[in-house]
């Protein structure tokens, strides 16, 4: 089964992706895929084959956050893998793409590969991947401010994952957490964080605290908390989600700091919404020294806190 990759912008409008789609792809390494593409490519491999190992290497980069290397392999994997029989390849290829695309901040075209891998999977009727599809379009619409669908998109995501036996606990907590980003944003911050509490409590307890999952979580629920009136609450919630995130040493260090950023920019907003000038100036303070210190970490992307929850790693 896989796990959705990418998944909170609400998060990054990457943190609106972030942990749920793809599944994190065991051996071989990125080393051995790229020398089995090469051998493949020069004895003129089959497209499903080839498909297959660009597939496998686009979500090796995706795993690792090297997102311009990932992109351009789910884009190998999808001209390959289009008019094959490997059409649940070919879904996951699209929402790969969709996913890395949504990072980089192109929307549209995001939604474009969301759409269509979305209706692969309810063609082939395969339940797990139709919810999985609909989380994944879900943060998009989000990150794009279509709250009205995103609240859609995320319920049919929670009903699809009601529905299966097979479901990644992180993905049921981004849908839920996705579903009250979208209410709060129409107006609903009070019952929004009824979701928030839902998602809370489909996260094993065996989870680290500082797992991706309970960041996102935190860093969600310090938004709504703000948007809803509670300011101190709101404010502690977000603080402990960047204590958590600033104590996973184990990511690789692009991560991080993108984890970081997204964590901070989204204080930044929310002091500022609540008029806490002070305050979103030292948290302005603390973005200006991340960034000064590691400019080239993202290398431009766009990360949201939805996307980044998407591809998190635990």
């Amino acid at each position: 089964m896989k796990t959705l990759r990418g998944a909170l912008p609400m998060v990054l409008a990457v943190i609106a992706f972030a942990t749920a789609a793809f599944p994190q792809a065991p051996f071989p390494s990125m080393e051995t895929l790229r020398a089995n593409i090469r051998i493949a490519t020069e004895r003129k491999a089959s497209p499903e084959e080839l498909g297959t190992l660009w597939l496998a290497l686009g979500n090796r980069y995706h795993d690792r956050f090297e997102l311009e290397k990932a992109e351009e392999a789910y884009a190998h994997a999808v001209h390959l893998l289009r008019d094959t029989s490997l059409q649940s390849q070919y879904a996951e290829s699209l929402q790969g793409m969709g996913v890395v695309v949504n990072t980089f901040g192109r929307l549209k075209e995001a939604r474009k590969y969301l759409t269509k891998s979305l209706g692969i999977y309810m063609a082939l009727k395969d339940e797990t991947n139709t919810a999985q599809a609909h989380l994944a379009l879900g943060l998009e619409l989000f990150a794009e401010h279509k709250y009205r669908e995103a609240e859609i998109e995320s319920t049919a995501a929670l009903k699809g994952f009601e529905g299966t036996t097979e479901h990644n606990a992180g993905a049921v907590s981004m849908a839920y957490l996705t579903r009250a980003r979208a209410s709060c944003k129409q107006g609903r911050c009070r019952s929004a964080l009824d979701d928030v509490s839902q998602a809370q409590s489909v996260i094993p307890g065996s989870l680290p605290e500082n797992s991706i999952e309970r960041i996102s979580i935190w860093l969600v629920l310090g938004q709504i908390q703000m948007k809803a009136g509670l300011q101190v609450e709101g404010e502690e919630s977000m603080k402990q989600a960047l204590r958590l995130a600033q104590s996973r040493t184990d990511l690789p260090p692009a991560y991080l700091v993108a984890l970081e950023l997204v964590i901070l920019r989204a204080q930044r907003t929310s002091l500022k919404a609540a008029h806490r000038k002070q305050q979103a100036k030292h948290v302005e303070d603390q973005i200006r020294r991340i960034e000064s210190e590691a400019p080239a970490a993202c290398n431009g992307c766009t990360v949201s806190a939805s996307a980044l929850m998407s591809s998190a790693k635990r």
